[in-house]
């Protein structure tokens, strides 16, 4: 589900999954939460026991 930034924070800090994919790669949710500060909307899905954070609008310099 797409979220703006403010709210794709909140999802990764709330989420209980133990299991953060980021771009395909095992993160953990610092990491996830410093990744989506660089994109103004946000894909984060929960699946089974992962949560996959993908970025869909990018900041512009």
């Amino acid at each position: 589900m797409e979220f703006n930034t403010p709210q794709a924070i909140r999802k990764i800090k709330l989420s209980p999954q133990s299991t953060i994919l980021i771009n395909g790669k095992n993160q953990c949710k610092l990491q996830a939460m410093s990744f989506a500060l660089k994109y103004h909307k946000v894909d984060v899905t929960e699946t089974f026991g992962e949560l996959t954070v993908k970025g869909v609008v990018p900041v512009g310099g």
